[in-house]
């Protein structure tokens, strides 16, 4: 399978799978990006405004960073840097949080699999893997900046869907709302819509499984 069709295909299982524990190695890993660069700039003291733009922004470079490595012939590992990335951050959010829930256990067997297929090279699973990793960015950003104010518009509709996903009240989007007098459901398609482009263009040409 060509590497965008295979991307195509992890974005909407992951999407479709967000708030379940299947996707829950998945998530930790993009929520250590978005946490990450909150810390940074909430430190900083920067508007709200503008982290409301940095982030995503810095997300997809990130982003970009990893596909960039699956045209590079240590592909296979990105799977297993990703893995550690995010039992680590699940282990920071549970001292934090000073308890364990039911998602370490998957957590826990992402890097195990993600071990498995590098020291076994079983290279299109470390693909597959590797590209819900990292394709899991894209599918938070969409949830933060989309439907977060889409749902803040129509709130019965989320309660539909709150068995299967869930929407987080410090979503990014929500910091949008009012700027120059536009809605935050605007400026949260339209921020996405032009980060998407450069994640298409590189999702072509990396290594086929």
């Amino acid at each position: 399978m060509k590497s965008e069709s295979r991307g195509l295909v992890i974005s909407l299982m992951v999407f479709f799978l967000w708030g379940t524990i299947i996707t829950g190695p998945f998530r930790y890993f993009a929520y250590a990006f978005r946490d990450f660069f909150l810390w940074i700039f909430n430190h900083a003291g920067a508007p709200s405004i503008a982290i409301s733009f940095l982030v995503p922004i810095l997300m997809v470079a990130s982003m970009l960073f990893l596909l960039v490595l699956g045209t590079k012939k240590y592909a296979s590992y990105t799977a297993g840097i990703c893995a550690l990335l995010s039992l680590l951050y699940y282990l920071f959010h549970c001292v934090l949080q000073s308890s364990f829930d039911s998602v370490s256990f998957v957590v826990v067997i992402g890097l195990a699999l993600a071990l498995v297929f590098i020291i076994f090279r079983v290279d299109k699973g470390s693909l597959w893997l590797s590209d819900a990793y990292v394709f899991s960015l894209p599918v938070l950003l969409f949830f933060e900046l989309v439907l977060a104010p889409f749902f803040g518009i129509f709130p019965h509709l989320q309660t539909a869907v709150s068995g299967l996903w869930t929407i987080p009240s410090d979503s990014l989007g929500f910091r949008f709302e009012d700027f120059l007098g536009l809605p935050a459901l605007l400026w949260g398609f339209l921020l996405f819509a032009v980060l998407l482009i450069p994640v298409c263009f590189l999702a072509k040409g990396r290594k086929k499984g």
